[in-house]
């Protein structure tokens, strides 16, 4: 059973080169999207690639993301696509992570929990929470300054944003035609199956989801909503532990794990977390190889 990690990355180079020899396994390529805004770029991994037992491939022409803009799906399509046509192996599982994930089991254990869970999607969706107007409006209607003059900025634009949304609801604009917006998580594991169905679909849902607000959150679960492939999602979601905080009255953002989240991460159904940042994370990240949660592939 071969995979394939999928990682986004925009910053953290030591914490992205962690996480690279973490997955370095004969069993697993890697593919990464680093964002065109970031401070690093593929030279300063070309150093590690030739000594690796992992495919290790770079996506390219780079997209410039950002937050909250369709950019993201685009960035999301491009992995998958990259993945999903490398000739050298078909892969059972595709892994969406970001370059401040780390795995926090062992690479046996997470080859043997897929086994075990074969044919299974593992994906976070808020299925209870995926009707309301707000969660509509991401997609129904035009976002079109999000990712050129807004990201994650509370500024002028954005007020312009709504308004312009609002305006187009009043007038009838329904993108979706009432087709429910389902929401979750963009991190994820999914079969070989449905990263074809995303694969062959990828034009239609890049022009879908453009000018659009937090689809990477959405396009996943609202695209296979009406398939057979709503029902292989997992009741144990997406494997993966990350804790929110409140950073400011307006922005919730993953916090950085510390050595306090060891036992945490001991269960059984969690497989990566979010997010290692250095030094916070250094101690726990070493606790979890130490413990042999986490094989020791740092090279020099």
């Amino acid at each position: 059973m071969r995979h394939a990690y999928m990682i986004l990355a925009h910053t953290g180079l030591q914490e992205l080169r962690s996480l690279i020899h973490a997955l370095d396994y004969a069993e697993n390529d890697i593919f990464v999207h680093i964002d065109a805004k970031a401070q690093y770029g593929y030279e300063q991994l070309e150093d590690i690639k030739t000594s690796m037992s992992a495919g290790l491939f770079f996506i390219t022409p780079q997209i410039d993301t950002t937050w909250g803009g369709s950019s993201l799906v685009l960035a999301h399509l491009a992995l998958l696509k990259a993945a999903y046509a490398n000739t050298d192996g078909r892969y059972r599982y595709y892994h969406t992570l970001s370059g401040l994930d780390f795995p926090v089991k062992s690479h046996n254990y997470i080859m043997h929990y897929f086994k075990e869970h074969d044919g299974e999607n593992f994906m976070s969706c808020d299925f209870d929470d995926s009707a309301p107007s707000h969660i509509q409006l991401r997609c129904d209607q035009y976002h079109f300054f999000q990712d050129s003059l807004i990201g994650k900025k509370r500024n002028i634009w954005k007020y312009i944003d709504f308004a312009s949304c609002y305006a187009q609801r009043a007038i009838g604009i329904r993108r979706f035609r009432g087709k429910r917006i389902l929401k979750g998580s963009e991190w994820w594991s999914i079969t070989d199956e449905l990263a074809g169905f995303y694969v062959r679909h990828a034009d239609e849902i890049a022009s879908r989801y453009r000018w659009t607000y937090c689809a990477d959150e959405c396009f996943q679960f609202t695209e296979i909503e009406d398939t057979p492939y709503i029902k292989t999602i997992s009741p144990r979601g997406n494997l993966r532990f990350i804790e929110w905080e409140q950073v400011t009255r307006r922005d919730r953002s993953p916090r950085a794990l510390t050595i306090d989240d060891f036992e945490t991460l001991q269960q059984s159904d969690i497989l990566f977390a979010r997010k290692f940042i250095y030094p916070q994370s250094k101690e726990l990240e070493e606790a979890l190889i130490q413990s042999g949660f986490v094989a020791d592939q740092t090279r020099n």
